[in-house]
């Protein structure tokens, strides 16, 4: 039967009182106040058992888990990377390193080999895989990253951060199908969990922005045929909505209607951009109806309010940009 954190502390305390110099027992209940979410008391165990047992690993890893669970950007890091000098056989410690340098938003190259020797020696590890994707797409490497995914889901088709990351990843490329594709997992997963509304995010912020693109080709198009660049928002507008509405899921659409909540600027340039595409569907028929009537249609006036929307969406992304951050991501656990 397994044992919730709690119950082993319960358990743990008097073995604790009565030999507290037993290293393997300070570290699982290090691990079990990580799960209570027992930062400093976790410390403090973790650092007793690394004085213990110095040449273990696992108390230092611990160390390290309990200073990122607190936030605490240098020590996490720093003690990461201590623990590979103490166990650089283990393939814990390399990712570990990786993984914390990704949580603290400072991954470089050298977080790139400490991923790539992880999944060295542990080859069949799915999360391995997935690591080096995470690093791979952070530095910008997103062919790198599509391949490490891929790989991770051969090892585990149920992994789903590597389902999130992947469809992240095409998006990076402009693969439209293929990360549509991805998609078709987030409704059956859980957007409570962080992770999840982590990567629901980061793609959230991609579709506004390839969204933002395709309106601005559509206003070019329009120049000079407006009935195709009206198709073409039409087709998309209407494309859109039923996939998420039909194959997106229910949980789906609750986090996108939970964005309000959670990331007002995002929507607000979501709805800029989608005025501007009413404008261009709206053109072609008042054009239409101008020409019935014998009145010069009213071009100009509709091209500038296109234009004005995608400036203000423009400037509401580089706000978001420079000045906000979801509570979720501003969480770093």
């Amino acid at each position: 039967m397994e044992t919730s954190p709690a119950s082993a502390m319960r358990l743990l305390a008097p073995h604790l009182a009565a030999e507290p110099d037993d290293w393997y027992a300070l570290c699982l209940a290090a691990q079990a106040l990580i799960a209570l979410d027992d930062c400093q008391r976790s410390l403090e165990m973790s650092g007793r058992a690394a004085q213990l047992n110095p040449s273990d690993d696992w108390p230092v890893r611990l160390q390290a888990i309990a200073h990122r669970n607190a936030g605490h950007t240098f020590d996490a890091p720093r003690i990461a990377r201590h623990s590979v000098l103490v166990n650089p056989a283990n393939w814990q410690t390399h990712y570990l390193v990786a993984s914390t340098d990704l949580w603290a938003d400072a991954a470089t190259a050298q977080s790139m080999l400490a991923a790539e020797k992880a999944r060295e020696l542990a080859p069949d590890e799915p999360s391995t895989h997935s690591l080096v994707g995470q690093v791979a797409l952070a530095l910008g490497k997103s062919r790198l990253a599509i391949r490490s995914f891929e790989q991770a889901l051969r090892l585990d088709p149920e992994n789903s951060i590597a389902q999130h990351e992947l469809a992240r990843a095409h998006l990076r490329r402009l693969r439209i199908g293929k990360s549509l594709t991805g998609f078709l997992a987030v409704g059956r997963l859980d957007p409570s969990l962080p992770q999840t509304r982590i990567n629901l995010h980061a793609i959230a912020i991609r579709a506004v922005q390839l969204l933002h693109y395709t309106i601005f080709v559509a206003f070019l198009i329009g120049q000079t045929l407006p009935p195709v660049a009206a198709t073409l928002v039409a087709v998309i507008g209407i494309g859109a909505s039923v996939w998420a509405r039909y194959r997106g899921g229910p949980a789906l659409m609750r986090f996108v209607a939970g964005l309000w909540r959670a990331d007002r600027l995002l929507m607000v340039w979501a709805s800029l951009l989608a005025a501007a595409g009413a404008v261009l569907i709206v053109r072609p028929l008042l054009s239409l109806g101008h020409r019935q009537t014998g009145n010069p249609p009213p071009h100009a006036g509709l091209q500038a309010v296109v234009l004005a929307l995608l400036v203000g969406g423009v400037l509401t992304s580089w706000i978001r940009r420079v000045h906000y951050k979801p509570d979720y991501l501003r969480k770093r656990r």
